[in-house]
């Protein structure tokens, strides 16, 4: 099951500003975009759209490579 959080956006915000606010990545766009597929994909938002953040849980993968080698088990 997927959680989210609710971003109200403000003044000149684009996908990539609000994927950088929450994951840290502007690249990271697609979760967003998927799930509000009720926004247009234009490249300024409108002021005060309310839109669903997906939020990403961190996978054990992720985690293990943070470790040295022979703990990665």
């Amino acid at each position: 099951m997927t959680n989210y959080i609710f971003h109200t956006t403000g003044s000149n915000e684009r996908w990539d500003n609000i994927a950088y606010q929450y994951y840290k990545d502007s690249y990271n766009i697609q979760p967003i975009i998927d799930a509000n597929p009720h926004i247009s994909i234009n490249t300024r938002l409108q002021e005060g759209i309310i839109l669903k953040i997906p939020i990403e849980e961190k996978s054990e993968t992720t985690n293990k490579k943070l470790l040295p080698i022979w703990k990665q088990q």
